[in-house]
């Protein structure tokens, strides 16, 4: 009965979402081919996995921090909302050292 009590609840995170986290890996490329913007569902982690970021970020107070992993840059989306941030790039794609914008928008799938 206990098995079945965890399965259960479980189940229902999942369909919830409480659990469903989903990720998204963003290169240099994709994210000039797409003007610099991002939709997301809430829970999603944005993966900035392309040697050419050198650095992204977002506002501490409204954006999600972003930590740096030997995939790349890192931030979860957690809650819908508009979060405006700043990127640079190495030589490659774009202009080396100058700050670009980068908006993630979170929205709900059926928003």
């Amino acid at each position: 009965m206990g098995r079945l009590m965890i399965l259960c609840a479980a189940v229902g995170l999942l369909t919830t979402g409480a659990l469903a986290e989903s990720s998204r890996v963003v290169t240099v490329r994709e994210l000039f081919d797409l003007n610099h913007r991002l939709t997301v569902e809430p829970g999603t982690e944005v993966v900035w996995g392309d040697p050419h970021f050198e650095r992204v970020w977002f506002p501490s107070n409204t954006g999600p921090a972003v930590k740096r992993t030997k995939d790349g840059f890192v931030a979860v989306f957690g809650t819908p909302g508009t979060y405006q941030g700043r990127f640079t790039v190495v030589a490659g794609h774009g202009t080396a050292g100058e700050i670009y914008s980068v908006t993630v928008t979170v929205k709900n799938r059926n928003d």
